[in-house]
């Protein structure tokens, strides 16, 4: 044999050992892409969790800013019937007898009706149906999530047009009695 010969066949066997040593299965591609999965999906997730939680926190110490204002407006109510005469709540918020703070104030809308300005939340009285209605305003992070107080029946029930979308007010953020 020439040496030209030689010298092609050991180049092409070497190349063909080399090539097989260093192949990858596609078992061997799905894992390592499984597990660079993994890693982002957690790295992500938790990430995500982590705002989440922040932006829970927020709106709990928002919520809980507004707690007092409401038991102050019920515990008005409350001593209103202890005091009338034919043991009834008030007909109107004017007879509640609050008055200004740092945390909140009483104002009136276009139609006369009082109500209690508390930053993330106004508060309104129903005297036909004796309740509170604390309505969530936009500083809160999301308008129109109601917690409403029935007094005669002393339970707090929450109604929010949009229970998915975040934030809003869970039931074991409510005051229990």
């Amino acid at each position: 044999m020439s040496e030209t010969a030689k010298n092609t066949q050991s180049k092409g066997s070497a190349s063909v050992q080399v090539a097989e040593q260093h192949k990858i299965s596609l078992v061997e591609l799905i894992l390592i892409l499984l597990l660079v999965g993994l890693v982002f999906v957690f790295f992500f997730g938790m990430r995500q969790l982590r705002v989440d939680k922040a932006a829970e926190a927020l709106a709990f110490e928002k919520f809980e800013t507004v707690k007092p204002v409401l038991k102050a407006a019920i515990d008005a109510a409350e001593e209103y019937k202890r005091t009338d005469e034919f043991g009834d709540y008030p007909f109107d918020f004017g007879q509640l007898g609050l008055s200004d703070t740092d945390t909140y104030t009483i104002k009136s809308d276009e139609n006369g009706n009082m109500y209690v300005d508390a930053t993330d939340f106004t508060i309104h009285y129903d005297a036909e149906k004796f309740t509170f209605t604390a309505t969530s305003t936009e500083s809160f992070g999301k308008a129109d999530v109601k917690v409403i107080y029935t007094l005669a029946e002393h339970s707090y029930q929450v109604e929010d047009p949009a229970p998915d979308r975040r934030p809003t007010v869970k039931d074991e953020w409510l005051p229990q009695e």
